[in-house]
């Protein structure tokens, strides 16, 4: 199978930031700034790969709150977004 071009996922009218800071937020609470770019060739990725037990854990310094992403199963719902996607990829 050809490797699928890799696209990304933003919105038409994306502003380029010249600088910026990468952020998580818990729920409405203030964003935590998690890393920085001094120019618009700032990255900023997290990749999980699809192993049991395999994720990441942040812990809201203010709050205690834990944001957890990880890799499980396939579930019905990842099917489901994944017959989706299907359906997105197939449209003209």
């Amino acid at each position: 199978m050809a490797k699928k071009k890799e696209e990304l996922n933003l919105p038409a009218n994306a502003e380029v930031l010249e600088g910026c800071d990468f952020c998580m937020q818990f729920d409405y609470d203030d964003p935590h700034v998690i890393g920085a770019s001094e120019n618009s060739d700032g990255v900023m990725e997290i990749v999980l790969k699809s192993y049991m037990d395999v994720g990441i854990t942040f812990l809201c310094p203010t709050t205690g709150k834990k944001l957890r992403l990880f890799a499980r199963p396939l579930s019905d719902k990842g099917r489901q977004i994944l017959e989706m996607q299907e359906e997105q990829n197939n449209q003209p």
